[in-house]
């Protein structure tokens, strides 16, 4: 064995290096995108948990609403927000399987990468192994170190070639060990695809045995359709009570805030509501739901369900519940206002939170005084009862005062946490 080729097996230790970082860089590459997934995978995972809860809630107030012949809109809204749920669970589970399957592609390319390099590496060992037993044979080893000017040019060359066959028995390991831990996580994978996969189809089976619950819709849509005539001036004089409920929140906000504005604050208190505004502004998608129920009725302009002709505009949402379930406080604040609405809407209290402003209407009882400071999720009154017999709707919106001018109003959906 020469000096030449010293520098030779030099050489290819230094190509060896550089593959091997290259192969390091790439498997980062592939972990973060991975891991990217991953987080993706949980996300749409925990929004089908919820979407489950969302028509459990709805399944036990359907069961309740069906004991009684007067809430036939109700069961609509009902069954309306669980089939919008089921769909939801589908389309969220189509891209669970989409990233699953791009999941399993990723990692089978990476497995052909390991396993090129760990055949390159077998040949390069099997050469190793092949001159190491000419040189033995030959004593090209004795005459390697004989041929050293000096002692420690010989030490130098003894620990160059341990270092270099113990650097290609631990990368050779590495890729080996990388290799099997790949494989063990794709057959993982796969499991997890024929997982949902099967979940899919239990979904889709649930789907479709909710053709006995749009039966049930479209049996009730046509008797509301028939009885439109006797219900129409009812359901009219009920959406003016609502209007007339929209339209005194509004002038309360729009008053609060204009005193707001008129009052000399110390400093404590404009710090005081600069950080409850800033506090309140960030935790959109945060907030609890202010009673434990379902949104049966959503935010914005829509036809009402069965009254050709006749149009809603919510400025909130209406969220359907056990009568009686305790009312909370979404966010920490100050009661700025307790008033009684119009006939058969019952009490409403609005908690201001530094510049945004939280209404809730439809209560039976309130347990708190204008003034007072809330908590989070302090219980702030009990939920009425409505004219059905086993549940009633809390009227629920979200407001924000910019500094000058009127309130605006906002989706309270996109501030509730799902």
């Amino acid at each position: 064995m020469t000096l030449k080729r010293l520098k030779t097996g030099s050489n290819k230790s230094n190509r060896e290096m550089i593959r091997t970082r290259r192969l390091w860089i790439y498997l980062c590459t592939v972990f973060l995108a991975l891991t990217a997934n991953a987080q993706q995978l949980e996300s749409l995972r925990e929004e089908i948990r919820q979407a489950e809860e969302d028509i459990r809630i709805t399944d036990q107030l359907l069961s309740k609403t069906q004991k009684s012949q007067k809430n036939a809109d109700q069961q609509l809204k009902l069954i309306q927000n669980k089939i919008r749920n089921r769909k939801n669970i589908i389309s969220n589970l189509d891209k669970q399987s989409n990233l699953i399957g791009n999941d399993i592609g990723t990692k089978n390319t990476t497995i052909r990468s390991l396993e090129g390099n760990l055949d390159q590496l077998k040949k390069e060992y099997a050469a190793m192994v092949y001159d190491a037993y000419k040189n033995y044979k030959l004593n090209n080893f004795m005459l390697f170190l004989f041929s050293s000017r000096d002692f420690n040019d010989a030490t130098l060359r003894i620990a160059y070639m341990q270092r270099y066959n113990r650097m290609r028995e631990l990368k050779a390991a590495e890729i080996d060990s990388l290799s099997a831990s790949i494989n063990r996580e794709v057959n993982e994978l796969e499991q997890q695809k024929s997982e949902l996969d099967k979940v899919r189809q239990s979904r889709n089976a649930e789907l479709n045995s909710l053709g006995k619950d749009e039966s049930q819709y479209r049996a009730t849509s046509d008797k509301l359709k028939k009885e439109a005539a006797k219900l129409s001036s009812s359901i009219r004089a009920n959406k003016e009570k609502i209007d007339r409920l929209q339209q005194q929140i509004r002038k309360i906000i729009t008053e609060e805030s204009r005193k707001t504005n008129s009052k000399t604050q110390t400093t404590e208190q404009r710090e005081y509501t600069a950080k409850l505004t800033g506090a309140f502004g960030q935790n959109m998608g945060k907030l609890p739901y202010p009673v434990h129920g379902v949104i049966v009725d959503r935010f914005g302009i829509h036809p009402h369900s069965t009254i050709k002709g006749l149009t809603s505009n919510n400025t909130g949402v209406d969220i359907a519940a056990d009568k009686g379930a305790t009312v909370r406080a979404v966010f920490e604040g100050e009661v700025s206002q307790i008033f009684a609405s119009p006939a058969g809407m019952n009490n409403g209290i609005i908690i201001r939170h530094g510049n945004y402003f939280t209404v809730y209407a439809n209560l039976s009882s309130v347990s708190v005084k204008r003034g007072d400071k809330v908590a989070l999720n302090q219980p702030i009154g009990q939920l009425a009862a409505s004219e059905f017999e086993d549940n009633s709707t809390l009227h629920f919106e979200v407001w924000k005062w910019s500094g000058e001018g009127n309130p605006t109003n906002l989706n309270p959906e996109k501030w509730l946490h799902r």
